[in-house]
């Protein structure tokens, strides 16, 4: 199976590796001849082998490559600044209303109003709030100087943002006072300083009002991540006040993959789930939560896949016992089977490498998930799992494991050499089932299991 794959993957590349030239055509040879030569020494060179199961493209090298920190060549990655939202930049946007940093800060701070919440649809969840709702009878107010007491009852958030597009929340209010009422809903967007809002008119006593709720988010004015929101009603004259909270769910702000913005190389294929990359809604808002918190606040793709980098580097335990030696583990896998010692996350660098890679991609990241075999200075081959980010204009190199990020040549400046690189994708895992110990739907999962297997070979900025 490996022999047939291998092949086929060979042919793809051939005329790609041609036009490079001469190099091309030396690495071709190469990779010829390690096929060639893995297929008849198979046992002598795996010393990790299964007996009577093929590891496929494991069989290829000795061992995985083990944990460095190799942080000391990673490129210094600036922070961009970011300018907050002014009252004079809000004018700059239809409906957009500023909020003053210090409110924002203390809206921050307090707890979420009480709800049920259920998810309705991908990235949407209806809210139905807990609080006193007894109605007012005229005889509450002595004065005509009190604020009406207006109040959201039940509301339809979206909570999963792609910058630079409209989202729109369904708030329903309803009027506790005695008197008819006028004044705005606004949805606010805590973190960033802003919100926009929408009139209503002639709301009666003991009434209740569905206001949608249009918000704009805004790629200039803010950041990728973690989106605290409140919800607040104003009232006429005036526009005093009635009523504001944090709502109980945070927003999740993403990057836009549409053809002006981020867009994938890969026609996707870089953006996609699968049975190892679980996200963004139901089962994967898990994955989806850790992504943001990794790169809350970063503004540019560059920055947040090297925030991302370090946060797993960070969050994980080398462990190199025979099930991660042997399998790939997904990211739910990972997050749900921390080490019971110290919390870590457990595995060897693939699944530093399938981790980095959820994070990224739930938070539209392009990102292509290498595994590659190298030569050590002894003569025997070693094998390594990294990924690589699309940050608008190149494949940017990163490695969790050796906690590096956009130096590929970090690999030649530890003594190895002739770094012969495979993409792997679309993982599914009953795909493969030759295999009676790795039953489907487990979340282990073999490289087999991996559809779409291009083999890149001794890549030049690499080597």
């Amino acid at each position: 199976m490996y022999l047939n794959m291998s092949l086929f993957c060979l042919r793809e590349k051939a005329e790609e590796m041609s036009m490079n030239g001469k190099l091309g055509m030396r690495a071709f040879s190469l990779l010829l001849a390690l096929l060639l030569v893995s297929v008849g020494v198979v046992s002598a060179v795996s010393a990790e082998r299964v007996e009577d199961v093929s590891r496929g493209w494991l069989d290829t090298f000795d061992h995985w490559v083990g944990p460095r920190d190799m942080s000391e060549y990673t490129p210094v990655v600036e922070t961009p600044q970011w300018v907050p939202i002014t009252e004079e930049s809000a004018r700059q946007h239809p409906g957009m209303i500023a909020l003053d940093p210090e409110k924002a800060a203390e809206l921050q701070e307090i707890d979420a109003i009480g709800a049920d919440v259920v998810p309705v649809s991908p990235g949407k969840v209806s809210l139905t709030l807990k609080h006193e709702s007894v109605e007012r009878e005229s005889s509450d107010s002595d004065t005509t100087d009190s604020i009406p007491d207006v109040r959201m009852t039940q509301g339809t958030i979206i909570w999963y943002w792609t910058q630079d597009t409209w989202v729109s929340h369904e708030i329903t209010i309803h009027n506790y006072d005695y008197s008819v009422v006028s004044g705005t809903v606004i949805f606010w967007s805590l973190e960033d300083n802003y919100g926009y809002g929408v009139p209503f008119s002639g709301l009666a006593p003991g009434e209740d009002l569905n206001v949608m709720v249009p918000f704009k988010v805004s790629a200039q004015n803010s950041s990728i991540g973690v989106k605290p929101i409140a919800v607040a009603i104003t009232v006429d004259p005036g526009g005093i006040t009635s009523w504001i909270e944090r709502m109980p769910i945070d927003a999740i702000e993403k990057y836009n993959n549409d053809a002006s913005h981020l867009f994938d190389p890969g026609g996707g294929e870089n953006l996609e789930t699968s049975d190892l990359y679980h996200f963004p809604f139901s089962e994967g808002y898990r994955v989806l939560s850790e992504a943001a918190r990794a790169a809350d606040g970063t503004t540019e793709p560059y920055q947040s896949a090297y925030e991302i980098m370090q946060r797993v580097h960070d969050m994980m335990e080398y462990n190199n016992e025979t099930m991660y030696v042997e399998y790939i583990f997904s990211d739910l896998y990972t997050l749900d089977h921390p080490s019971p010692i110290n919390g870590k996350y457990q595995g060897v660098c693939d699944e530093y490498g399938t981790l980095y890679t959820a994070f990224t991609r739930a938070l539209g990241i392009p990102t292509r998930f290498l595994s590659f075999t190298m030569e050590l200075p002894s003569g025997n081959i070693t094998g390594h799992a990294i990924a690589e980010s699309w940050n608008g204009t190149t494949w940017v190199h990163s490695d969790p494991t050796w906690n590096v990020f956009d130096n590929p040549q970090v690999y030649r400046a530890a003594g190895n050499d002739h770094i012969n690189i495979t993409v792997y994708g679309d993982a599914d895992d009953s795909y493969y089932t030759e295999d009676p110990n790795d039953p489907t739907g487990d979340g282990i999962l073999r490289y087999e299991d991996f559809r779409t297997q291009i083999l890149l070979g001794e890549v030049p900025r690499y080597n």
